[in-house]
């Protein structure tokens, strides 16, 4: 009898065990990618579409094996927070603005000299053509891979006060910026007072007066509903707002060869729906401004002269990003020359 009682439940943990083990298994082979980004949850944010392209691709290209979870709006911190729990493996995946990545990663400072890219076309260009030679310098500096290039559109100025037609139009505006040297540096040199705010106070002091004026693309502006506090935009298109998604290279290396792929495809297929994103976008949202009220110029009829001055100061940003070769090659492929 006792006998019998010992097989009974020695056959019960047997059926168990094959009951249970396969699910147990394909939980711990679960592979779980924490993605953070700065940007709202919306369904017209760019930069949250390109999460949900990406989250979509690889958990179905991976079949099952991979699970993306989505934190927007800063949840689990800020950009640069997010770009070094990547590299801590607290996180496995966030997108931030190049400039902040930048900060660990300096040869992407080359992303943010005024006036680099003349059109959203040519920036894709070069930054498909360079994105190997990009990458192996990111990995060095920091061990994050990029694996996407999003945009945002190019970054224009607005105000509240008046219509900026000329660089002297600027004299007196307070604008805010990003505490980036670089930024700060190119509007003090443009005549005005570059006032730099953390991106959550923005809207706030634009209606407090605390600021008159900030600079963005046509989708961040309408995204947090600017048309409410401001203006004026002129259409300065000095820089590019480019967005880098990253992952931890050493951990990306660490996964089955079918996860890698697919992740690496997945932020391919991100970027590639992101650029086709903001164009439609960007011609839909200007006549829809005008609507809301806002006055929108086109290029500053001295458009020669604010590029002069902001090129001016290449130069101080070179020992950051340090060889400079990449950027001549850039430069070369652009059929110009760096300052």
């Amino acid at each position: 009898m006792h006998v019998s009682i010992i097989w009974k439940a020695t056959v019960c943990l047997m059926i168990g065990a094959v009951l249970w083990a396969p699910g147990e298994a394909a939980a711990e082979k679960k592979i779980i990618m924490r993605y953070s980004h700065s940007s709202a949850a919306m369904v017209e944010e760019p930069h949250h579409v390109a999460a949900l392209d990406f989250k979509k691709y690889v958990e179905a290209k991976s079949g099952g094996k991979v699970e993306v979870q989505i934190y927007p709006a800063s949840q689990l911190g800020g950009e640069e927070r997010a770009f070094q729990d990547v590299q801590q493996g607290v996180i496995q995946i966030a997108s931030l603005a190049s400039n902040n990545a930048a900060v660990f990663a300096p040869s992407l400072y080359v992303l943010d000299l005024p006036y680099l890219f003349r059109t959203n076309q040519e920036g894709w260009d070069i930054l498909d053509k360079y994105w190997d030679a990009l990458n192996a310098k990111c990995i060095e500096e920091s061990g994050n891979r990029i694996i996407g290039w999003l945009d945002l559109g190019y970054r224009h100025i607005c105000n509240s006060k008046h219509p900026v037609r000329t660089i002297g139009d600027l004299k007196g505006l307070k604008i805010r910026v990003p505490n980036n040297p670089v930024m700060i540096n190119t509007f003090r040199a443009w005549g005005c007072e570059p006032t730099p705010l953390a991106w959550d106070e923005t809207f706030n002091a634009l209606q407090q007066k605390v600021v008159d004026g900030q600079e963005n693309s046509y989708v961040v502006f309408a995204s947090n509903k600017f048309e409410e506090v401001q203006k004026y935009m002129t259409e300065l298109r000095y820089k590019l707002q480019i967005i880098v998604m990253v992952v931890n290279d050493a951990w990306l290396k660490r996964q089955p060869a079918d996860v890698r792929e697919a992740i690496l495809e997945g932020g391919r297929l991100a970027t590639r729906h992101n650029r086709e994103m903001i164009m439609a976008m960007e011609a839909r949202l200007k006549p829809a401004m005008k609507k809301a009220g806002v006055e929108i110029l086109d290029r500053p009829e001295d458009e020669s002269v604010w590029e002069e001055k902001a090129m001016a100061l290449w130069p101080d940003l070179y020992p950051k990003i340090g060889q400079l070769d990449l950027l001549d090659r850039m430069m070369a492929d652009m059929r110009r020359q760096r300052p």
